[in-house]
């Protein structure tokens, strides 16, 4: 990685990012391999820079490296940014990839169809009789579960 995308990283983790200084980012990642991209965004995920999620969408592509990245990512998250996380997944995997992936990634420590269920319905139009069904599903999962 090079030295200013590097410094540029690391200011994101206190500060917002100018759209000049994103473009940096921006430009550099897109003239790598997605596999090292995806490596330089788990990185941001840890540094826990302010930019992650929309560098993320913005270079992130192939499903596995969508999938991996948010696997990791949602479980780095806390109650507020996991709506953020659901918003770069759910257009790239779909509505029901998602929620397959929360009910895989969930356990009683990280609680996170409880988290999910909260922001999810903010991703589904009135007229997805199917998803508003697996969303009820999920809720009847949180009901069952010990708190």
């Amino acid at each position: 990685m090079n030295a200013r995308v590097q410094q540029l990283i690391q200011i994101s983790t206190y500060r917002s990012l100018t759209s000049q200084e994103e473009k940096v980012i921006l430009d550099y990642l897109k003239s790598i391999p997605e596999v090292a991209v995806y490596e330089i965004i788990k990185i941001m995920v840890e540094q826990k820079s302010l930019v992650t999620i929309v560098i993320a969408k913005k270079v992130l592509h192939k499903k596995d490296y969508v999938t991996k990245m948010f696997s990791y990512g949602v479980l780095e998250s806390n109650a507020q940014s996991i709506k953020l996380w659901l918003d770069f997944a759910i257009p790239k995997l779909g509505f029901k990839s998602v929620v397959k992936l929360i009910e895989d990634l969930n356990n009683d420590s990280n609680r996170l169809i409880e988290k999910a269920v909260y922001w999810l319905p903010l991703f589904i139009s009135e007229n997805e009789n199917r998803s508003w069904n697996l969303l009820e599903k999920l809720r009847e999962k949180v009901k069952c579960s010990p708190i």
